[in-house]
């Protein structure tokens, strides 16, 4: 009795538990492959959610720069131009030419006659300012250009005789100090032209002269017993490409070639006397009596220095430029 309750008890549980294991069969849900194959990721996988896109900042918009404002400038109401005084160097600047057109234009009694008394006018002030010009020159010294070279005829021959000896003399003791080179060439016809005026100036003045040719052999219209030499590459040197030519020396090293060609003797002369002074063989008063010419001439450092003082003092031009005019006799 006992076996046969515990039967009626486990019979209707056996059967439930069978009726459920059908009813799970057949309501077996449909196998979903994702998360099959999720489970190979791991049983501890989990889908993550994507993340937020990161909001960029934006930069505020530039402001474009402000225009500039326009100011309108009006001319004053009140201001006039200046006057013009009538009949001064700007009147005439600005009228007299409309005073010809108005006299061509309608060549009336009074247009014409109006032209003629202007025209009589301007020539009076440039009259009046020659008169004081020719006054100023007269009474003083330092504006005299008849002090530094005469114009009268009577003491200008005497006053070039004087500046020829001056001359002569100041080149003449450039001799002790600097020579000359000659450079000639016997098959070159000019060459024996000039020759007799180098030897002439030479022997006046007192002058060392070296010839030199391309070979060293004397020309045959060579006198004397000057020395000749061999062209050592000095015409190179000089670039000398035409004979006849002369170069003054002044030794160590100072070479200045004062011709290429013929030349007369007192062109020659002339050139010999300027090449000695930008040598510095001439100083002291017989370079003033030999450049008379210069006397009185303010030199740019006198110009400069004047300047400067009337930068400071408008009043300063007349008395400063007497005084260094002064200092230039």
């Amino acid at each position: 009795m006992h076996g046969l309750s515990i039967r009626r008890v486990l019979l209707p549980i056996l059967a439930v538990a069978l009726l459920g294991t059908a009813v799970a069969q057949q309501r077996t849900p449909v196998r979903n492959d994702n998360i099959y194959k999720a489970q190979e990721e791991g049983w501890f996988w989990y889908e993550r959610e994507p993340e937020a896109p990161k909001e960029e900042k934006k930069e505020p918009p530039k402001k474009a720069p402000p225009m500039p404002s326009i100011i309108k400038l009006e001319a004053p109401k009140d201001q006039k131009p200046p006057e013009i005084e009538p009949l001064s160097v700007k009147w005439f600047q600005q009228e007299y030419l409309s005073v010809i057109n108005t006299a061509i234009d309608d060549p009336s009694e009074d247009n014409v006659r109006n032209y003629r008394y202007a025209t009589r006018v301007m020539l009076d002030k440039a009259s009046n300012f020659t008169r004081q010009f020719q006054k100023q020159s007269l009474l003083d010294p330092l504006l005299d250009e008849s002090v530094r070279s005469p114009f009268s005829s009577g003491m200008r021959g005497s006053f070039q005789g004087w500046t020829f000896e001056s001359k002569r003399k100041a080149t003449r003791a450039m001799n002790k100090k600097a020579g000359l080179w000659v450079f000639l060439d016997d098959q070159c016809p000019f060459c024996a032209m000039q020759y007799p005026i180098v030897a002439r100036m030479a022997k006046e003045l007192d002058f060392e002269v070296f010839y030199i040719t391309p070979d060293g052999n004397r020309p045959s219209w060579l006198m004397g017993n000057a020395p000749v030499l061999k062209d050592a590459g000095q015409s190179k040197t000089l670039r000398i490409g035409i004979r006849p030519a002369v170069a003054l020396v002044v030794p160590p090293a100072k070479i200045t070639v004062l011709t290429q060609g013929l030349l007369s003797q007192d062109l020659l002369e002339e050139r010999l006397l300027v090449a000695g002074d930008a040598a510095g063989l001439i100083t002291g008063q017989e370079r003033k009596n030999a450049f008379p010419e210069e006397r009185g001439i303010l030199t740019p450092d006198d110009i400069k220095s004047l300047g400067s003082e009337m930068a400071k003092d408008k009043g300063a031009l007349t008395p400063g430029a007497q005084k260094r005019i002064e200092q230039r006799y």
